[in-house]
C-alpha cells in the first residue's frame, strides 16, 4: 500500500520532497525542482542553500546551470540515500511527476528558440 500522506521527517515537507527528489533524479538543478514540487524557485533556493550548508547536497556549475545532489562525501550519504529512495518510491505523486518530465533538450530550430 503506498503512502499518501506527504511526511516532514526532514523539518518540512518541502524540504523532504527536495530532498527525495534529488535521491530520485540523482543529478538535478534548483528550477526543475521547483517545477516538479510545485513551489517557487526560491522555496527550493533557499532549501537547496540550508542542505549545502549542511553537508548534505553539493552543487556544481556546468556551463550556465546550477546542478545538486547529494554530496558523496557526506558521512550517512549510503544511509540517507536509500532512505530517500525508499519514501521517494512510496510517495506515488512524486512518482507520476517524475515520469512525467523532460529530459532532453529543445531542439535548436524549434521556434521560439534563438
Amino acid at each position: 500500500m503506498a503512502l499518501e500522506r506527504e511526511t516532514a521527517l526532514f523539518g518540512s515537507r518541502n524540504r523532504t520532497a527536495v530532498l527525495k527528489a534529488i535521491r530520485m533524479l540523482e543529478e538535478t538543478y534548483p528550477s526543475e525542482l521547483a517545477k516538479l514540487l510545485g513551489v517557487r524557485l526560491f522555496t527550493v533556493q533557499s532549501i537547496l542553500q540550508s542542505l549545502e550548508r549542511e553537508g548534505i547536497v553539493a552543487s556544481r556549475t556546468v556551463g550556465r546551470t546550477r546542478t545538486v545532489s547529494l554530496d558523496p562525501r557526506y558521512f550517512a550519504r549510503e544511509e540517507l540515500g536509500a532512505l530517500l529512495w525508499k519514501l521517494g518510491h512510496q510517495d506515488v505523486g512524486l512518482q507520476n511527476r517524475l515520469a512525467g518530465r523532460r529530459r532532453r533538450p529543445r531542439r535548436v530550430a524549434k521556434a521560439g528558440l534563438s
